[in-house]
Formats: structure tokens, C-alpha cells, sequence
């Protein structure tokens, strides 16, 4: 456990997100709520449309921006609905004050005692890839493939320097050392290079230092290792883990992988369906997973140990029968339970209470209680 245990430096507290589609309104995060303390690593565990990114993009302000440039253009219906988010946002109202569900974020993300989604655009970009940065997922649409990465790499500084203080010497200085801190060789020669001339393992690596160089308070690390094949996977992740002891970074680590949340994060919230269904230290959700989606995402792609205790146990390895839900039209009550091998009628009719159920363990499950011992 990180110092300053106590301290959270981030709060997200019933976040909802939503946006627009050609197929209606999407709801991407229902109702989610966690804290990152001081110096630790969190991380967002679930399948793929959980609403895992959703939940980084929220936090990084730029959900909405995101949202409405990949709606459906042309649509009347999605542009009302836009509209009527700047009005409702306008008039101080959320979707519950005005009866109807709206695109956009709401709810509260705390950091340093301010209200994030309260800022302005001007007072988040403060914020954002300054005290609050992020590695996204993939390097093939997150770098410049006509710019070097010396100048890549340096770009935040310059854009955050809004008294003009820096000197080119200072900030030559501090690219070489963040590349040098994530182990790019041949730095002072291959700065110059763009980023086809080096592997997909060191461009991933670049996104890294370019997240480090204004040594943020919080570090959002969006599916780091995707498409990485095993070897690089450790390479990238001993980088992060280097980086994050050298800094003392706290992170939220977003991954479908249960090795890399193992190796990484302190505690593990579960996503699907857009909310969180588990929360707990890595050691309880990766050991002894409670809610009944855990135990079976778990078992989709089980460790040696989990296949020991299942067999020991006499349980059945099984995964995750049918499809995620349609978040157009999410399932009522519980959203697993068209997927649940426990669900009762109290699962399809009444959504579960998100509660503590031991120290720091929280749970969205009606049926806890009842569940066979894992």
C-alpha cells in the first residue's frame, strides 16, 4: 500500500456518461463511483464496451468533445439532445431535473477540491496533460508520423508555458531525460527521428515520456500494451512500473488484461454494462472475486492458479455465456443477469445497491451473501 493511504488526490462520484448514435442514446457510464488515493495504482478491469475509456475521457474532460464528433451527423434527433444538454448545463439542471435522458457527463469528479466538471475549457486545460496526463491506447493515430519525436515529445511543455519562460536549452534538457527515463537508446542521436523509424514497442514508449514530461500528479494509462506482443508487453510495463516508483505517479490503469492488473495495480475496479461491479484490492479480485461477473470474466482466460483452486473447489471453468447488453437499451435491475448463472427475480427487477460489504471491498450485487464460496 502506497504513504497516504488516506489520501485521495481523485474522487469520481456517480459519473454517468452518454452519447449519441445512430441507434439512440448510448449509455456508456451508469452511475459509477471510486477514489484514487496518493501514490497508488487503481485499475479499470473488464471486458471491451464496459465503459472503461468512457470513464478516462470523463475525467480528462474530453468525453463530450469526443462524443459529439462521433455522432451521427445530420441527425435531428441527436442534435436536440445536444442542444438541450447546453441548455440544461446552461440552467444548472441534470437529465433527472428535466425528466429525459441527455448525452454528455454528469456527476462530480473531485481533484484537489475542485469539482473538475465544473471548470471551464479554459481552467481544465490547466488541467489536463499538465497535473492530469494520458498514454492512449495504440501509437499508430496518437503520433505524428511527420514530426520528430523530440518535438512530440516537447509539445505540452510549450503549450503549457503560458508565460513564455522556457528556453529551448531547458527543454531539450527535460526530453532527453523523460526518453532517457523510459529507456529510448541513442537518445541524443534518434531524437531527431520520427516515429517509423522505431519499433511499435518504443513509439509506445514515447507516448509515455510525452505523458511524463510535465511530471503530472496522475498518470491515465488507456490499454498501454495493446497489440504488443508478449516480450515488449514486460518491456512497457517495466517502464510504467520504473517511472511510477521514480515519480511516486499515482495511475488508473484501463486494461482487459488480468496479468498486467496483477503486476500493477494496487486495487481493481470491474466494469461491464457501464458500471462498476466490483472494487477491491487486486489481491480480492484477482483471488477471491465475489460478484458473480468477476468470477466469470476471470474464468474466460484463467491463470494456473485459478484452474488449481477451481478444480480443488469442485467448481465448473466456465466463462461468459452470450453477448454484452445493447447500452441503448440497457437491461433493467442488475445488468448482468441476462448472463447470470445466480440471478433471481429480484436481479431482473431492482438495480442492485453499490455497497460495502467488508473493509474497502464494495459490491453491486443483490446476491453476495449467497454465493458459493470461490
Amino acid at each position: 500500500m502506497p504513504e497516504h493511504a488516506d489520501e485521495y488526490v481523485l474522487k469520481v462520484e456517480n459519473l454517468r456518461a452518454a452519447y449519441t448514435s445512430k441507434r439512440g442514446l448510448v449509455h456508456a457510464v451508469n452511475d459509477v463511483s471510486f477514489g484514487i488515493r496518493r501514490g497508488e495504482s487503481v485499475g479499470l478491469f473488464g471486458e471491451s464496451g464496459a465503459g472503461k475509456s468512457s470513464v478516462a475521457l470523463a475525467i480528462l474532460g474530453i468525453f463530450e468533445k469526443t462524443a459529439k464528433f462521433g455522432s451521427a451527423s445530420g441527425d435531428k434527433e441527436n442534435k436536440r439532445l445536444w442542444e438541450l444538454r447546453e441548455k440544461a448545463r446552461k440552467e444548472g439542471k441534470t437529465s433527472d431535473d428535466i425528466g429525459e435522458k441527455l448525452p454528455g457527463v454528469e456527476g462530480h469528479i473531485w481533484y484537489k477540491g475542485e469539482d473538475l466538471l465544473a471548470l471551464n475549457e479554459e481552467e481544465f486545460r490547466k488541467i489536463r496533460g499538465n497535473e492530469i496526463t494520458y498514454v492512449p491506447q495504440g501509437t499508430m493515430k496518437s503520433l505524428n508520423p511527420y514530426t520528430n519525436i523530440q518535438l512530440q515529445t516537447a509539445e505540452s511543455l510549450w503549450a503549457h508555458d503560458d508565460e513564455s519562460v522556457l528556453y529551448e536549452r531547458e527543454v531539450l534538457r527535460r526530453v532527453l531525460q523523460v526518453l532517457d527515463l523510459v529507456e529510448i537508446g541513442d537518445i541524443d542521436i534518434r531524437k531527431a527521428l520520427k516515429p517509423k523509424e522505431f519499433s511499435m514497442g518504443e513509439d509506445q514508449r514515447v507516448l509515455i515520456a510525452m505523458a511524463l514530461i510535465m511530471v503530472p500528479e496522475i498518470l491515465i494509462a488507456d490499454e498501454p500494451t495493446t497489440a504488443l506482443d508478449v516480450g515488449v508487453q514486460g518491456r512497457i510495463m517495466d517502464a510504467i512500473n520504473l517511472v511510477r516508483e521514480k515519480l511516486d505517479l499515482t495511475m488508473l490503469l484501463i486494461t482487459n488484461d488480468q496479468g498486467l492488473m496483477a503486476e500493477t495495480a494496487d486495487r481493481i475496479a470491474v466494469m461491464s454494462a457501464g458500471r462498476i461491479m466490483e472494487f477491491a484490492d487486486a489481491e480480492t479480485i484477482l483471488m477471491y472475486p465475489g460478484h458473480p461477473f468477476t468470477r466469470a470474466f476471470l474464468m474466460s482466460n484463467p491463470s494456473m492458479e485459478m484452474i488449481r483452486r477451481i478444480r480443488e473447489k469442485g467448481l465448473i471453468l466456465r466463462g461468459i455465456p452470450g453477448s454484452p447488453p445493447d447500452m441503448t437499451n440497457p437491461p433493467s435491475g442488475c445488468p448482468f443477469h441476462p448472463r447470470c448463472q445466480y440471478k433471481r427475480n429480484i436481479c431482473v427487477e431492482q438495480v442492485p445497491e453499490y455497497r460495502e460489504v467488508e473493509d474497502d471491498h464494495w459490491i453491486f450485487c443483490h446476491r453476495y451473501e449467497e454465493l458459493p464460496e470461490f
